[in-house]
């Protein structure tokens, strides 16, 4: 075995697991037949892309067989008078699958590493370093990802591997839930419909009956029960329910929002329709007055650059996106992360800080994003970008300032080369996919 081999007998533990022997297995696409051929030894046949996903297909595969990382934990009591502060930590006793890989949080953000504690005795006395006043409050469960539910479902019984991924695709087609970033988000009509089947159909949306119908499968498939009479105890009951919920539900008519935009064919105020494609405005005179327009959102906090409203906008991908409403006539601020006052810099800031006299008749900050980039171990972090004509030569030698780590001055075709290698930020996607259309 190529884990035993490259990093001891203690880093291998077979880890397939089956929750039952009748089972269905996953339809995975993926499956590695052969491990020995290292990313390494075949990436200078792959694109940069192409080497990227197979040393993750790899390096996860290899992880999953191998021992489980272990932790000393170390909980700590501090007496100062008449005081204690309580500490805790882990410190890494052996590394088992984390020496090759380590994934990140759903959240899409960095794993914080564990605060390590060194070896202490009872009564040992120790000496103040600092003391930080930070205040906390209690926050709400993250919200559900994609791998998040897949793992709740998993532990609760409910699903197989293979339906899965077609229950997420399929609330999300039906505009139950939305993504936000990494995680799922339920809609008002996601909120209807859960409403109206908890409180209607409470026995049959409810976890323990639901894993307990995946149990029957099995025993059906496995010819320990009758399917016959599985439907005779099920649907008797289940059908005086729909009966008795369809007498009820005639009754039940769910208004329109209606929004502050008037219809300027009709004068009625336009009511707030969901369609295919997501939520628009309706003249709710139809069949009268058919006339429609498309449902903006905006955000309580000003554009940074001109002070208009900032609207959110989805890509084809159905990710969240931030545009003011100028733009591009008067002003083309644009981002993936919802505006801060004061986030992006003036020219008169570029001035003072790198030296540099932008002329605002001359160009503007065309996107604006906050995202790490690794230039060998050198890690930058971009914030602004601008699109300027200038005349002359640069001169950078005053970007030294504490808010400005590096500054580089580029044309358009060495932007474009770094974005196309993976090496700038991933807002330049809308600039040039849209901008240039």
């Amino acid at each position: 075995m190529k884990i035993s081999k490259t990093y001891g007998n203690e880093y291998y533990e077979n880890r397939y697991y089956k929750k039952s022997s009748e089972a269905q297995d996953a339809h995975e696409g993926i499956r590695p037949t052969y491990i020995y051929i290292t990313p390494e030894s075949i990436k200078d046949s792959l694109t940069t892309d192409q080497y990227k996903l197979y040393r993750l297909i790899y390096n996860r595969f290899l992880a999953s067989q191998m021992s489980a990382a272990v932790y000393d934990t170390i909980n700590v009591d501090i007496k100062v008078n008449d005081y204690v502060f309580k500490a805790s930590g882990q410190n890494l006793k052996f590394k088992g699958f984390m020496t090759l890989y380590v994934e990140g949080n759903d959240n899409g953000q960095e794993e914080e590493d564990s605060t390590s504690i060194p070896a202490l005795d009872v009564n040992q006395e120790v000496k103040k370093k600092k003391l930080n006043a930070k205040q906390s409050f209690t926050e709400p469960p993250a919200r559900y990802t994609e791998a998040s539910l897949v793992k709740e479902l998993e532990a609760k019984g409910i699903g197989r591997p293979s339906t899965y991924s077609p229950t997420i695709t399929t609330i999300l087609e039906r505009r139950y839930i939305e993504k936000e970033k990494k995680q799922l988000v339920p809609t008002e009509l996601g909120e209807v419909v859960n409403k109206l089947l908890t409180e209607n159909f409470g026995d049959i949306v409810d976890v323990e009956f639901t894993a307990k119908v995946e149990t029957e499968f099995d025993e059906v498939a496995s010819g320990k029960e009758e399917w016959k009479q599985i439907l005779r105890d099920f649907y008797p009951p289940f059908e005086k329910e729909i009966e008795k919920v369809d007498k009820e539900l005639e009754h039940v008519k769910l208004e329109d929002e209606v929004s502050d935009v008037q219809c300027d064919k009709c004068g009625r105020m336009m009511v707030v329709k969901m369609g295919r494609f997501g939520k628009f405005l309706a003249c709710p005179g139809y069949p009268e007055c058919k006339n429609v327009k498309p449902f903006v959102v905006t955000i309580d906090e000003p554009c940074p650059v001109c002070g208009g409203k900032v609207q959110v906008r989805k890509t084809k991908r159905r990710r969240n996106y931030y545009i003011c409403e100028n733009n591009p006539k008067s002003c083309n601020y644009i981002s993936w992360n919802k505006p801060k006052k004061g986030e992006i810099w003036t020219p008169e800031e570029v001035k003072e800080e790198v030296g540099v006299d932008l002329l605002p008749e001359k160009g503007h900050v065309i996107l604006s994003d906050i995202k790490k980039i690794e230039f060998g171990k050198v890690v930058n972090k971009i914030v602004d970008v601008w699109l300027f004509e200038y005349d002359g030569e640069v001169d950078l030698s005053n970007a030294t300032t504490d808010e400005v780590a590096q500054v580089a001055w580029m044309n358009r075709e060495q932007i474009k080369e770094l974005f196309e290698h993976n090496m700038f930020v991933e807002t330049l996607e809308y600039f040039f996919t849209e901008v240039d259309k």
